[in-house]
């Protein structure tokens, strides 16, 4: 039996429940050697998921004893000729054991649910819109903007080339679907997770990728707070990112390099004309091996320049790495390692912050995903005895339920 998603007005009522943002596997870009738009409406990766995306993931991922199952019904996300859809929803269950006279967290988190529609205006010009509200209570009584994204794209072209306008995250480093991992919460205050507003332009010819974006940038105030979702001050910020994907034949082996930068000048204190620059540069690399093995890394170096009186300057390094084995269609092993540094040239700084993850991931089900994560957390790695808030032990077990299509 197979299903027609019919009705636009339908799309436009759920997609007032859903929010938060979608990034993409780079795991799955390490497997085959594919570019991420190989696989996404969006170049940079991300979002809705083209035809081929949508092939990939019931060829390659469900467990195939259940294939009678996911044969039975076919979601079609084609709503007419021009316009499809997508949708992302995960949940996750965790359990912190911090230990130390702290107490402990045990809660249900929703933490994403997005639903994509693009409009093929013609064959190169497409229009997509993310859209999403708060999710109550996540953020407190102050929570940042939503992530969602709308935009115009012109694509199709020689080269790969392509022009985006609009509300979108800006491309910088590698892209993972971990909200609370290191490179991303401890950089997610400042733009490029954030959406903003802006242009972009790439171009992908043969093994190579490059873009370039110019937008508002955001910034945070004298309290380390951030209230809007971009800045106000006449200054646009910078990124830049590119990289190098090879493939073997037949996809055995598949190698990727590549490197961001990002330049945004903003008003740290409004009020006594006092102004910052963030600046972050990323490294990151990926292996890939018999389409079963995946090898991720990314190094993130984050600066702020404050301006005042004193010229204060504040810098931190985050790293993150991922090993991903595909044991068997539908179960994959995955390890990770995270690291957060802030306190750059010292030996044993006691705000160091380390994290191990070992667990697995099942796809049971075409549009179903389970992850069973167990983190070994060091905060502190000069002191082996924890002794305050900053260096607690805080290990903890995480499972995330995502539905997709």
């Amino acid at each position: 039996m197979k299903i027609k998603l019919q009705s636009v007005f339908g799309v436009l009522v759920l997609s007032l429940i859903f929010s938060a943002a979608l990034y993409s596997y780079p795991k799955f870009a390490a497997y085959t050697g594919e570019k991420c738009q190989s696989c996404h409406v969006n170049p940079t990766g991300g979002g809705m998921r083209n035809s081929y995306g949508v092939k990939y993931g019931k060829d390659k991922l469900y467990f195939k004893f259940w294939e009678k199952a996911n044969k039975t019904t076919e979601i079609d996300p084609q709503i007419t000729k021009s316009i499809s859809m997508g949708a992302d929803m995960r949940m996750i269950f965790i359990d912190n054991q911090t230990g130390e006279g702290n107490p402990n967290f045990n809660s249900f988190f929703q933490m994403q649910g997005d639903l994509y529609v693009n409009a093929k205006v013609n064959k190169y010009i497409n229009l997509m819109i993310a859209p999403g509200l708060y999710i109550p209570n996540t953020y407190g009584p102050n929570p940042l903007p939503t992530k969602y994204e709308i935009y115009g794209m012109v694509s199709n072209l020689p080269a790969g080339l392509y022009f985006k306008a609009g509300r979108f995250i800006p491309n910088f480093g590698i892209k993972i679907p971990e909200h609370r991992a290191y490179n991303r919460i401890f950089n997610d205050m400042y733009t490029p997770y954030a959406s903003d507003a802006g242009v972009e332009v790439g171009i992908a010819p043969s093994f190579f990728t490059l873009s370039a974006g110019f937008s508002n940038g955001s910034s945070v105030n004298k309290d380390n707070q951030r209230n809007n979702s971009f800045d106000f001050d006449n200054q646009k910020q910078v990124t830049v990112s590119g990289d190098f994907r090879w493939a073997s034949k037949k996809s055995k082996y598949t190698f990727g390099i590549g490197g961001s930068f990002l330049s945004n000048p903003f008003k740290y204190d409004a009020a006594n004309n006092i102004n910052a620059l963030r600046q972050m540069g990323a490294g990151f690399i990926s292996i890939g091996l018999l389409e079963r093995v995946a090898l991720l890394g990314e190094l993130v170096y984050n600066r702020l320049d404050i301006r005042d009186s004193a010229a204060t300057r504040s810098d931190f390094r985050t790293i993150f790495g991922e090993l991903d084995i595909m044991i068997s269609t539908g179960l994959e092993l995955k390890v990770q390692y995270e690291n957060y540094d802030n306190a750059l040239g010292s030996k044993n700084s006691t705000t160091e912050r380390q994290r191990y993850s070992f667990g697995a991931v099942f796809y049971p089900l075409s549009g179903l995903e389970v992850e069973s994560m167990f983190r070994i957390v060091k905060n502190g790695k000069g002191d082996p005895e924890p002794t305050n808030a900053t260096d607690f032990k805080d290990d903890e077990f995480q499972t995330t339920i995502k539905f997709y299509f």
